[in-house]
Parts: C-alpha cells; structure tokens; sequence
C-alpha cells in the first residue's frame, strides 16, 4: 500500500498532492526511473502508429492533470518528443488532436489488412482507397513469431486428490481443479 510522501501520494497513474492551501491537486505519475524515451521517428513503423504515440501521451496528460499540472506536463512532453527526434510540425499535430467523433458513411467499407513496408504499403494503401477500401498497416512479425514453442503440450488435465507422505510421518492431502 501506498503512503503520503512530502505531499505527494501516487495511485496507479495519477500523482495526487496536496498544496499549501490544503486542496488538492492531480498530475501524471511517473516513476523516478521513467527515461522520456519513445518510439522514435526513423523507426519502421507506419506514420499514423508514430503520429498516435504523441498524441496518446497528450490526451493522456490532458485526462489526468489538472490545470496547474497540465502545463507542466505539456512542456515536459514538448521538450521529450523533440529530444527524440520528432518535427515541430508532428509535435504540433499532436497538441492540437482533439477527440473526433467517427465520420458517418453511408456504404460500408471494407479494410484491408497489410504488413506496412514502407514504400509498398503506401502504394497499395492508395490503390485501395480510390476502391473504398481502408488499409490497415501490420507492424512487423517478432522473431518469436517464426519459432515454434518450447514447452511439450500437455494435453488433458484431470482433476483429482493427491497425498503426499512427509518425513515427520504426517500426509497432506490435496485437491487439484
């Protein structure tokens, strides 16, 4: 359990403390070890994956701080995406993502599933659209994905009581399910 430390109590993600006058006051929680690292612009991975990264910490910085932390927070996240190499006009785009409601389209559309690689996907991605097809990008497949499991399965379980004799001449018995 959790204890007040010099005005400051954390609790999941929030950090709650208490202010001079004795109200108190929310920000995000963040441990000492924390090392303002993200997924970093050269990375392969789709723009939009890269895009939703900035923008998740920024609704979440908005949904859990206060007005007075809020600021704080939002400068602290500013000077973190641009240490770890992302425009000011991805960073900007990222401040300025409000929550949009769905578009409302009268045909459904279908989506199409594709492994993003960069230059490919665009291309298809383009041709699928004028189809009005969505394309959705796949991060690549871990190496753990290709290897097949270590452990034998197991199979059937069936339940049922074991003893087990002790040294000390006493059993102890047990039920398993």
């Amino acid at each position: 359990m959790e204890t007040e430390k010099e005005d400051h109590l954390p609790f999941q993600d929030i950090d709650i403390c208490r202010r001079p006058d004795g109200s108190l006051g929310r920000k995000v929680y963040r441990k000492t070890t924390h090392t303002n690292l993200c997924l970093k612009p050269a990375s392969h991975h789709h723009p939009s994956i890269k895009q939703a990264v900035l923008s998740t910490l920024v609704h979440r910085a908005r949904a859990l701080c206060d007005k007075e932390g809020l600021h704080e927070l939002l400068e602290l996240l500013k000077t973190t995406f641009r240490e770890n190499g992302y425009s000011l006009k991805q960073i900007q785009r990222a401040l300025n993502s409000a929550v949009r409601t769905p578009k409302s389209n009268d045909k459904p559309t279908s989506v199409a599933l594709l492994p993003y690689v960069q230059i490919t996907y665009s291309r298809i991605s383009r041709m699928l659209a004028k189809r009005n097809i969505s394309s959705v990008g796949l991060p690549p497949r871990k190496i753990s994905s290709f290897l097949r499991p270590v452990k034998d399965d197991l199979g059937l379980r069936i339940f049922g009581v074991y003893s087990i004799p002790c040294e000390c001449g006493q059993v102890y018995i047990g039920q398993t399910g």
